[in-house]
């Protein structure tokens, strides 16, 4: 089969994402891109930008190429692409859901928020699935949300309950991770001094940072000892609780900030002990099936998508409920880390390789099989 794939926001977790189809599937897949930066500008400019300014996409090349599916992500407004676009419509098309804009989590210091204008950006995402032909989820979790949330999201409309819900059919693909079986094989080194607790995901407000360095006050406060390595990106807006907790926190600190390559924040997963995990949202958590891989025993909020990535007869002593409960499951695996480490180790580490990056192309490839020709 020969794919045409346009990803509209190419960086970090969408960028792998499709690097890593282009790279192993059976498949030609010819990748169209755009730039990852100003993300609600792609959502509204992507499809106009796609359709007028760029040569790979023009109408004779196009003709020239005989495709026989199209697949975008839900960064792009797929109903505009194909109303601008007749040639493309033709093709059969999948929308790949990365997150959606109905059940994210905003910020509270977004402008668009505070003005009631978010709304605007679910709506593209439901317009763009009413004209696809598929939707495709990077996990079950996100595909349960958005169905559920849907008719609700809707109904804030005028005549929204008239509304038509999308009748593409649904798969759940996850999200291929190049490295992984690298990451799940190297050596851990002897852990030295109290235990090394991780955070590994954006310095952003839906990763709960809030949450997080209060379970850290609290177990500083009981006297139990531990270690901190922050990883993971900051952006123009960073949470002030990020300086605040690093003056806070400075006797505990391995490493505070963004790793400046693959190899070094690799070599500070395999040391973390504990992944503490205080998400408010996930679709399907890179940064946490990374660290897993890595050797780090999660502690997971429940609710989200990640007892997707947990053996069933561990996710009761490694899921919590609430922020009382995060902190007791967190200061259980520090006080018995040294006796439970081995095991739970190798367990969650072979259980993650299903996310190995060929062993997921090749879902796809079976995926895109399953559909018929333009």
């Amino acid at each position: 089969m020969r794919i045409l794939l346009l990803n509209p926001f190419h960086a970090t977790s969408h960028k792998g994402w499709a690097d890593a189809l282009v790279k192993h599937s059976q498949h030609q897949i010819d990748l169209v891109t755009l730039p990852g930066r100003h993300w609600k500008w792609r959502m509204h400019g992507a499809a106009v930008q796609l359709s007028y300014n760029t040569p790979e996409l023009s109408p004779q090349k196009l003709e020239a190429e005989q495709y026989d599916a199209l697949m975008v992500t839900d960064m792009l407004d797929l109903a505009t692409l194909r109303g601008l676009r007749p040639d493309l419509a033709k093709l059969h098309t999948i929308l790949f859901f990365h997150e959606n804009q109905i059940t994210y989590p905003w910020s509270p210091e977004d402008e668009d928020l505070k003005r009631q204008r978010d709304q605007r950006y679910g709506w593209i995402n439901y317009t763009s699935a009413l004209a696809a032909d598929e939707l495709w989820f990077n996990s079950a979790y996100h595909q349960r949300a958005w169905n559920e949330e849907l008719p609700s999201f809707l109904y804030k409309f005028p005549e929204g309950k008239e509304l038509p819900l999308p009748r593409g059919s649904q798969s759940v693909l996850p999200i291929p991770i190049e490295r992984i079986e690298i990451l799940a094989k190297a050596p851990r080194p002897q852990r030295k001094g109290a235990p090394i607790i991780l955070w590994n995901h954006r310095w952003e407000y839906d990763k709960g940072p809030d949450e997080f360095f209060e379970t850290c006050r609290q177990l500083k406060r009981d006297d139990i000892a531990f270690q901190l390595i922050v990883l993971g990106e900051s952006y123009a807006r960073v949470p002030k609780v990020f300086a605040e907790a690093e003056k806070e926190f400075a006797s505990e600190i391995l490493h505070w900030g963004f790793a400046p390559d693959r190899k070094s924040y690799e070599a500070w997963l395999v040391q973390a002990d504990i992944l503490l995990v205080t998400s408010k949202h996930d679709f399907f958590g890179i940064s946490a099936v990374e660290a897993i891989a890595a050797g780090a025993i999660p502690v997971l909020p429940e609710g989200l998508a990640y007892r997707e990535h947990i053996p069933e007869n561990e996710i009761a002593s490694l899921f919590y409920t609430d922020l009382k409960d995060c902190y007791t499951k967190t200061k259980e695996i520090i006080t018995h880390l040294a006796e439970a480490t081995e095991n739970i180790q190798q367990t969650l580490r072979q259980h993650i390789l299903k996310y190995d990056s060929q062993k997921c192309v090749r879902q796809y490839d079976r995926a895109w099989l399953r559909k018929p020709n333009s």
